[in-house]
């Protein structure tokens, strides 16, 4: 009998284990831990091994390249001053617009908050294409103008240099810069400017003294993602630097496998993981410093915000504006637009539709352009999704180890630039016999480019969910529901219109992204960043110009379409009501949402 109570015990506790949401919950936590930490896991294997394709020898050969490579030093020094230049005059850029927008009158104002918004939407490669185009120092638009009235174009006037690319980088984060820093500018309490000026101090020197420096928490923040951002971008370096012989960290490794005679694949992986551990140390350096720390400027009696009349210093600042929206925006697409419409690059006085035809008419790059597409939409429905199921959790858990867990993994993409997740992808999916039959099929870029974009999307998640109160939450478990019944009948659908504009963005980042399929595309599957990317250094830079400006524009025919859909679901959403004894959740209190 005592061996039948033993055998029950057994079964219980084994029941109790193998409960159907602890099951699933160990199933996700594997997934998760293969798309996240594996590949990071395989690049570290990998540093040790000579290819990823099987066969391969250990060896520490990987890492001595890099020590006797004169290009890793060089590349390294080169990405630091290029992210701190950028990092500099970005911060500079956004906190001048933002002040100027936020205190004063001006005729333009209204124009920044529109024209950053879309300089920052604008992918970067299309940004650089556009740019390498305009700045070409014998076919660009610049160059022609000077030709036409016969003036010499001098040797500096050209983006394909260190000037030409700080200032090109500069103005797409310049765009960033001032989106982030147009919220802490607005909230900054101007009372303790009018007591400083009452005690004597001019407006500006008040600001300077006190303003400033309570903007350290945002300036800080803001700088070190730039800065971390600039290590890790590879779309400016590869097509505006690489030519002028400017070599990077991003386009290092990519040079190791890709421009070597023979891939140095345990060399790029020592790069890499290089890089992925300068850059944790950055984000570890940055919570270190803001942590603890009071920059508190709001309070219950600060002074409302205003604008003031400047005079004539306004004609400046408005002319500053306008010159600035022209520069970084309208000229760069009025070139990238007619380049596409040219015959050859450099040809303005005959304009054709022949590349489009050619787009069109060519199978491959039409197939590139639907599948580009459809990856875009789907993978950033997938990002925004897969992101708000990890926030929901991680915010409503109660498991520290979940939340640990749940945060690691939110932030763990973040830590290597583009490049480097793609060659940890190669490994992580090579290494795995099932997986390996897919590699160069679009499942697998669909698969990297979701999680490369998981951490810009899980930021965005959080300041979405955190706005919902846990009430909803337990009026609905009351009512009968479940936690993700009510996380997908309440939440999400209160959070709708954000996470739509969430997907929107997303998809346009999705569009842009070179680095990340760099590795992971064949000849046969291809992706309109690295087609176009391939036609812009072969040449055929009008036809490159018509295949971004086409698909552009069947991005912003979706676009159009999710504007349409989102007004129609937050019209839903605002007649929502819960059908259960916690009826019309909406109806609560102002401070439940």
């Amino acid at each position: 009998m005592s061996e039948n109570i033993r055998q029950g015990g057994q079964s219980w506790r084994m029941a109790h284990l193998l409960t159907p949401r602890k099951v699933i919950t160990g199933l996700a936590v594997l997934v998760l831990a293969y798309l996240f930490v594996w590949p990071f896991v395989m690049l570290v294997i990998g540093a040790f091994l000579t290819t990823p394709y099987g066969g391969g020898e250990w060896t520490l050969d990987g890492f001595r390249t890099v020590l006797n490579d004169p290009r890793a030093l060089r590349g390294t020094l080169s990405s630091f001053l290029f992210s701190g230049l950028v990092m500099v005059f970005s911060i500079a850029g956004g906190l001048f617009f933002a002040i100027i927008t936020s205190r004063f009158k001006l005729r333009f104002g209204w124009l920044v908050l529109p024209a950053m918004v879309l300089i920052a939407c604008t992918p970067r490669l299309f940004y650089a294409f556009a740019w390498g185009m305009m700045g070409n120092p014998g076919s660009g638009f610049a160059a022609n103008i000077l030709r036409y009235f016969d003036i010499a174009n001098p040797a500096w006037l050209t983006v394909y240099s260190w000037p030409g690319l700080v200032l090109v980088s500069s103005m797409k984060v310049t765009a960033v810069a001032y989106l982030l820093l147009s919220g802490p500018v607005r909230l900054l309490d101007r009372s303790l400017e009018d007591a400083a000026v009452m005690c004597g101090q001019t407006r500006l020197r008040a600001f300077f003294s006190i303003s400033l420096p309570l903007l350290a928490p945002s300036l800080l923040a803001i700088g070190m993602l730039l800065f971390v951002e600039g290590i890790q971008v590879f779309d400016f370096p590869a097509v505006l630097g690489s030519p002028a012989g400017i070599t990077t960290l991003s386009t290092l490794v990519n040079d190791f496998i890709n421009t070597d005679v023979t891939p140095k694949w345990g060399a790029a992986n020592a790069l890499s993981l290089v890089v992925v551990v300068v850059i944790a140390l950055l984000i570890l350096l940055q919570s270190r410093l803001l942590g603890g720390r009071d920059f508190a400027t709001v309070g219950g009696k600060a002074r409302a915000a205003d604008t003031a009349e400047i005079g004539k210093l306004a004609v400046l600042f408005d002319a500053i504006i306008v010159v600035f929206f022209a520069v970084a925006f309208v000229l760069p697409f009025l070139q990238i637009l007619i380049g596409s419409l040219q015959p050859y690059f450099g040809l303005y006085t005959k304009l054709t539709t022949a590349n489009y035809v050619a787009v069109i008419e060519d199978r491959d790059t039409l197939d590139a352009l639907v599948s580009s597409l459809l990856i875009s939409v789907g993978g950033g429905f997938l990002v925004v999704t897969l992101s708000f199921v990890m926030i929901y959790a991680m915010q409503r858990s109660k498991s520290r180890p979940t939340v640990a867990l749940l945060k690691i993994l939110s932030w763990l993409p973040a830590t290597a630039p583009g490049i480097v997740l793609s060659i940890a992808f190669v490994w992580a999916y090579l290494s795995t016999p099932l997986v390996r039959s897919l590699y160069g099929t679009p499942f697998l870029m669909l698969i990297a480019l979701v999680i490369a974009h998981v951490p810009i999307a899980a930021r965005a998640c959080e300041g979405i969910i955190v706005q919902v109160s846990t009430s909803l939450d337990e009026a609905a478990r009351v009512s009968g529901a479940g936690p993700w019944r009510a996380a997908a009948e309440i939440i999400a659908r209160l959070c709708t219109p954000s996470l739509l504009g969430a997907w929107l963005l997303i998809s346009l980042a999705i569009s842009g992204a070179l680095d990340v399929v760099m590795m992971l595309q064949t000849t046969n599957t291809q992706m309109v960043a690295t087609l176009s990317y391939s036609m812009f250094n072969n040449g055929d830079v009008a036809e490159a110009a018509a295949l971004y400006v086409l698909f552009i524009g069947l991005l912003i025919a979706f676009m159009s379409a999710l504007i349409g859909l989102m007004m129609l679901l937050r019209t839903a959403a605002s007649g929502f009501h819960w059908s259960g004894k916690a009826a019309r959740p909406l109806a609560m209190e102002k401070t439940d949402v």
